[in-house]
């Protein structure tokens, strides 16, 4: 890709966070133009080429295994500070990233689901604590419950691929940032992009933390009601959530809006990300 469509992410998302933005009830989004890979073809060509186990001698596990067990190893890298264009086969770099990310994603989900268990279990004694931090009017389970639900594996590989320009963007590298967030205070930490000025781009200390703000995002922010009121119908209807349903209502997230959701769903189709939906962290 060679924009980088991103979003303003939701107050109460970065309230906790500290890095509330002050425009962040527009939904207007920039291009960043910045998604391709960090080094020229030259200076790329001129590197050693990368295998994945270069970085982590664990990303050889199976994608195939993942899918069939719906589980996926404890194995958390915190930055990818290699550019992944060195690896010279494009199926094994994809790979690479979805072995990267897919753990990341597992986990946050579980804990999603966690908190959305207790919630089922007793109502009424949620905690306080849960409607401040998702944002919800104290007492409105059925809303909390609307939000505290899981975003779909195939959705967030598909959007951190499409985002990131497959992990390869400076802000991905430099700053773990694989979904274009940002903020639009001076006192947070984060990049300037090079084709657009009056907002940074947030600097996440880990992968982690920047697939918790992106699934955060998703589930409080007033732009992706749609999309919330669509995967509340799938659960109602004995339906898991898929990314493919759910990738119809971003239209908010880029300023392709015509066109976002069809690029996601080429990138599931493409890569078979689908089979991914449901996975869960393995449990030593």
């Amino acid at each position: 890709m060679n924009a980088n469509p991103e979003h303003k992410p939701h107050p109460r998302t970065y309230a906790v966070l500290g890095i509330l933005c002050a425009a962040a009830v527009a939904v207007a989004v920039l291009v960043f133009l910045e998604t391709g890979s960090v080094g020229t073809p030259t200076e790329l060509a001129a590197l050693p080429p990368l295998r994945a186990t270069e970085i982590h001698s664990g990303l050889d596990y199976a994608l195939d295994d993942v899918a069939a067990s719906k589980t996926a190893p404890a194995l958390f890298i915190d930055t990818i500070d290699v550019n992944l264009d060195r690896i010279r086969d494009v199926d094994e770099k994809k790979a690479a990233f979805f072995r990267i990310m897919l753990p990341h994603i597992a986990r946050e989900n579980d804990r999603i689901r966690d908190e959305r268990a207790k919630i089922i279990a007793a109502p009424d004694k949620v905690p306080d604590k849960l409607f401040e931090k998702y944002d919800v009017d104290d007492g409105d389970v059925d809303e909390l419950l609307r939000r505290i639900d899981v975003v779909p594996a195939s959705l967030v590989l598909a959007q951190a691929a499409l985002e990131s320009g497959w992990g390869t963007s400076r802000f991905a590298r430099k700053g773990n940032n694989f979904f274009g967030m940002r903020t639009y205070k001076d006192n947070v930490k984060g990049m300037d992009p090079k084709a657009a000025e009056g907002f940074k781009v947030i600097v996440f200390k880990n992968i982690a933390a920047s697939v918790r703000a992106y699934m955060k995002n998703l589930n409080t922010h007033n732009a992706y009601k749609q999309l919330r009121h669509a995967r509340a119908e799938q659960r109602a209807q004995g339906i898991p959530p898929t990314g493919r349903t759910m990738s119809n209502f971003l239209t908010a997230y880029s300023e392709i809006p015509e066109k976002y959701g069809a690029r996601l769903r080429g990138i599931m189709d493409r890569n078979n990300l689908d089979r991914f939906d449901g996975v869960r962290l393995a449990r030593n």
